[in-house]
């Protein structure tokens, strides 16, 4: 055979085999998975995170497993952990969303005493529905709006947060009504629902809010957000209402540069000082922050923080000493390495301190054998290494 007749050959062979290859794939699926593919697939994103950490103390010895007081993350010092591993799941369509989030590791667990163990796990589950665009119904175990610093360490400043945002208000389940000026440069939004998971019991009364945020541009975002209701566990007889209020501030002049700043102010109010020592009292408690890439991935960031509660209707009695103007003040520095994006790796040193020696909240372990490892302070440094991925 002549080279043009295999030439010719060849090109029949292809012509005659081309339809038959192109129609394959859609033979092989279903109409089921054809509508999976067109529908479902092409509105699902998910987002897989890893943090781990090493949190050493500077000055004593405490021993390994002990948790930091007022850590809202990586809470255990002298052994390396994993703080979290975090699988969202967001679904988006026209008329419809739905988000879930699940999260293992030492953060979701930090707060664990609540009876609904489940919460511990997820730490978000909603479905939404619109009524026109931009606005939006949404109902499920919902995470709260309040603060600038996230519970993931890759969406702050520091890894570690402020002891503001560890008092803050978390999840509740109920409802969310929204909506978002066709600008986007408004986003209003009031919720209602219970405070499902608390630290020291249940609490089944409902609570509500208010989140306002105001995004001119791209570079700054201010956003004011509230939170009140009964907060009293279970089956007490007294209430204890609260009104949290969170205002913060974000701004990026410029690529190289991020600053940021929040203040919260709460009020609290106990029906009855027989099943709570504390009847009226206000907290008050604030950061200032800002990041520098000098170059194009290593940046260095800095954050100042107070906390004051003179009535104590956060910290409680967990403090040794006496005191009717309880504060802590802070100060923490960081050096941060970006591989790639959404990858880093963070050196952090942090400096906690009352500024009075007889006011120690510090270090201290009640139930821990034998108690001669621990003792309390007035201050306390420490430094945070993390890494972490986020695709």
């Amino acid at each position: 055979m002549n080279p043009k007749r295999i030439l010719v050959f060849l090109v029949l062979f292809l012509f005659i085999v081309r339809p038959g290859l192109s129609q394959q794939p859609d033979s092989l699926l279903s109409k089921v998975e054809q509508w999976k593919l067109k529908h479902l697939i092409k509105g699902l994103d998910i987002q897989v995170y890893a943090d781990a950490y090493y949190v050493g103390n500077i000055g004593g010895s405490i021993p390994t497993s002990h948790t930091y007081e007022f850590q809202s993350n990586s809470p255990y010092i002298n052994e390396a952990r994993v703080n979290m591993f975090d699988v969202m799941m967001n679904y988006n369509t026209r008329w419809t969303r739905m988000t879930a989030e699940f999260r293992l590791g030492d953060q979701p667990l930090l707060l664990s005493n609540s009876t609904a163990q489940w919460t511990n796990y997820l730490n978000q589950v909603s479905l939404g529905f619109t009524f026109g665009k931009g606005l939006w119904i949404d109902f499920g175990f919902i995470e709260s709006q309040l603060g600038v610093e996230s519970s993931m360490p890759i969406n702050n400043l520091l890894s570690t947060c402020t002891v503001g945002s560890y008092f803050e208000p978390s999840s509740v389940l109920g409802g969310f009504l929204s909506y978002t000026t066709n600008d986007e440069i408004w986003t209003m939004g009031v919720w209602a629902g219970n405070q499902f998971s608390l630290p020291d019991g249940k609490n089944i009364h409902v609570t509500y809010g208010l989140d306002v945020a105001y995004n001119p541009s791209d570079k700054l975002t201010l956003s004011f957000n509230n939170y009140m209701g009964n907060i009293a566990k279970s089956g007490v007889t007294y209430y204890k209402y609260l009104a949290f209020n969170n205002f913060y501030v974000t701004y990026n002049p410029l690529p190289k540069w991020y600053f940021t700043c929040q203040a919260d102010v709460a009020f609290q109010k106990v029906s009855s000082t027989e099943k709570d020592s504390v009847r009226m009292g206000t907290m008050v408690s604030g950061l200032l922050g800002a990041k520098y890439y000098f170059l194009p991935k290593f940046a260095i960031a800095l954050r100042s923080e107070v906390f004051y509660d003179p009535r104590r209707i956060f910290i409680g009695d967990k403090f040794s000493g006496k005191t009717s103007d309880f504060i802590i003040y802070g100060l923490s520095a960081g050096l941060e390495f970006n591989p790639v994006k959404d990858a880093y790796f963070r050196v952090q040193y942090t400096y906690l301190t009352t500024g009075d020696p007889g006011v120690k909240p510090f270090n201290e372990v009640l139930s821990a054998q034998p108690v001669s490892h621990y003792w309390p302070d007035y201050l306390r440094q420490c430094y945070t290494i993390t890494t972490g991925l986020r695709f």
